[in-house]
């Protein structure tokens, strides 16, 4: 399990492309967000799926997450968790 506090964002140029620990949509190499803690790398699609995950990072690294916005990541002053276009 990953701390919240030990969750660190740093900067995601340079990172591979892979799919976001929320949504499950693909972050293209050197986008979207990526924090670490310890030795494992985390990466999201946007602000809203890092929210959501610090909410509750036990629900997604249990493999029961859910896509914050259906993975179409358009934003919606309705949700708090609303993607980023990204």
């Amino acid at each position: 399990m990953i701390p919240v506090l030990d969750l660190v964002v740093v900067d995601s140029a340079g990172q591979p492309a892979a799919d976001c620990d929320v949504c499950g949509s693909e972050v293209e190499a050197g986008k979207g967000l990526t924090a670490r803690s310890g030795d494992r790398t985390l990466r999201f699609k946007c602000a809203g799926c890092l929210a959501r995950f610090r909410a509750d990072p036990k629900q997604f690294l249990s493999g029961r997450g859910a896509a914050c916005c259906n993975g179409e990541h358009v934003g919606s002053a309705e949700s708090e968790w609303s993607c980023d276009r990204g």
